[in-house]
């Protein structure tokens, strides 16, 4: 087991993954123009992609499925749009730590889901951390309890627990709920 660490400041950017083999991808039948598509990447694994990725022709990007990915924060102004949302062209993901760019994300329409990390940008290491395939719902098990209330007043919203495990869709757009689904961390 590896994950991935920001090479500026130490912050953890994933769970603990697996290096395995680059898929091709999901079947062009899974693909949509309409719905969030598939990641490329069973939760869990890692690839490493010798080819030349994004406008800066970066070689050995480290390829992960998005729900992997933690410590990281999508910059707005640095996003390229594609046909409905993130084409992956430039770095447009920050760590969360010290907000410098370690790499792309893509869930535009026609291709699948992936984030990926530049190898300079980052920090690959070994992880002694125990496998989670004995409990694959241990982070989501307090979903399902209600959140906390700490309301002062009993007219306000209710209180509704966050989920960051939700994989990024299309920005702005009709329905955009409708296409949000939950994105259960890696077994």
């Amino acid at each position: 087991m590896e994950r991935f660490r920001c090479a500026a400041c130490g912050n953890v950017l994933s769970v603990p993954v697996r290096l395995v083999e680059l898929p091709a991808g999901p079947h062009p039948s899974r693909l949509d123009h309409f719905r969030v598509n598939p990641p490329r990447l069973e939760p869990g694994g890692y690839a490493i992609d010798a080819a030349a990725y994004g406008r800066d022709r970066i070689a050995g990007t480290y390829v992960l499925s998005p729900g992997d990915v933690r410590g990281t924060r999508i910059v707005p102004e640095l996003v390229e749009i594609g046909c409905w949302s993130l084409a992956g062209w430039s770095p447009c993901m920050a760590c969360d730590g010290c907000g410098a760019l370690v790499g792309y994300r893509t869930d535009d329409c026609g291709v699948a889901q992936e984030s990926r990390f530049d190898p300079s940008l980052v920090v690959r290491e070994t992880c002694t951390e125990p496998d989670r395939a004995a409990n694959p719902f241990a982070l989501v098990a307090d979903w399902d309890e209600p959140a906390p209330d700490t309301r002062e007043h009993a007219w306000g919203p209710a209180p509704v627990r966050p989920r960051p495990g939700l994989v990024a869709t299309r920005w702005g757009g009709r329905d955009v709920k409708a296409h949000l689904f939950r994105d259960d961390p890696p077994a």
